[in-house]
């Protein structure tokens, strides 16, 4: 889940509709940290984080383009402000 929201907002949302739960522990990144990553560094992630905040447009096509890297099928949903995208 990519969005414009704020951390604490998007975490509890995140876990309102089961994208994350506490026994996974904390998959969520600020968008300001994700975007210093490189590709490579993305890439290498075992992980992808479930959750981003406070992400820019661009934020939000690295992300896609990331997941797509990994043969993911990506969704996306909202007003156009504080849109959600979710990979499957």
């Amino acid at each position: 889940m990519a969005t414009g929201d704020h951390p604490k907002t998007a975490k509890a949302i995140a876990k309102a509709v089961s994208i994350i739960t506490d026994v996974e522990g904390d998959l969520t990144m600020a968008a300001s940290d994700f975007d210093k990553l490189t590709e490579e560094e993305i890439d290498a992630l075992p992980d992808m984080p479930k959750v981003i905040a406070r992400c820019s447009p661009t934020s939000k096509v690295t992300l896609v383009d990331a997941l797509h890297r990994r043969k993911k099928i990506v969704a996306m949903t909202g007003d156009g402000v504080n849109d959600v995208r979710y990979s499957l």
